[in-house]
């Protein structure tokens, strides 16, 4: 067991809390799948040590508490997938220092506190899920540097001020979904740059739509048969 590279016990109905031997048990461990079981408590600190970890896959659970500042030293992350839990408290910034991440998927949570600027360094992200949490604050203009992304739903939290116009440079989205927001303002012509967009969803906010802006930048991408929900 202590060369094994894969374990996958996702939907086996397992219980009770994540077993923190892991990280030293499983050393070489790459892939770990535990989604769609009834596991409870917190992240362990000990799996900071899995620096072979590739993907992690603990979403549909019941877990709690922070994500592990010391899961920094999981330098080899692609895939972080922890939707739907209890998790709780900011989202880590250390995420900006994992050059090889791909997909964050935090969403359906109780994350708080702003979007770290910091996200804007992940070069490699294509998926950015943080829908459905607590978080406040306006939308970083250095999310227009994830030149990869592809998918940015930031749906159901309570984020505030105007959609940036660094968005326009993120040449691969093809979904954006900031719905159920406080956010306001015109929409940026930057939006127009997005051709490869094909769900906009902006509905349940405070932009002003009938602003003569707004009105062009919507008319513009629904001429391509993106679906705009506003």
């Amino acid at each position: 067991m202590h060369g094994l590279q894969e374990l996958d016990l996702s939907a086996n109905g397992l219980k009770g809390p994540l077993p923190s031997c892991l990280g030293q048990d499983l050393p070489l461990l790459r892939v770990l799948s535990l989604s769609n079981n009834g596991l409870t408590g917190t992240l362990p600190a000990e799996w900071g040590k899995l620096q072979h970890l590739e993907d992690i896959k603990l979403s549909f659970n019941s877990l709690e508490g922070s994500i592990p500042d010391v899961w920094a030293g999981m330098t080899s992350l692609r895939l972080v997938s922890l939707s739907y839990n209890q998790l709780s408290g900011p989202v880590p910034s250390f995420f900006s220092t994992l050059p090889a991440l791909e997909a964050l998927l935090l969403g359906g949570n109780q994350f708080t506190g702003a979007l770290p600027p910091s996200l804007g360094a992940l070069s490699h992200i294509h998926a950015l899920y943080l829908f459905q949490n607590e978080l406040e604050g306006p939308i970083p203009d250095s999310i227009g540097s994830c030149l990869a992304l592809q998918k940015l739903l930031l749906s159901h939290n309570n984020l505030t001020g105007p959609l940036p116009p660094s968005l326009g440079r993120l040449q691969h989205l093809e979904e954006l979904s900031v719905s159920a927001n406080k956010l306001d303002g015109e929409l940026p012509h930057a939006l127009e740059k997005l051709e490869r967009l094909q769900t906009l969803d902006l509905a349940d906010n405070r932009f002003a739509a009938d602003a003569p802006r707004s009105r062009h930048v919507i008319r513009v991408m629904r001429t391509r048969d993106c679906q705009v929900y506003m």
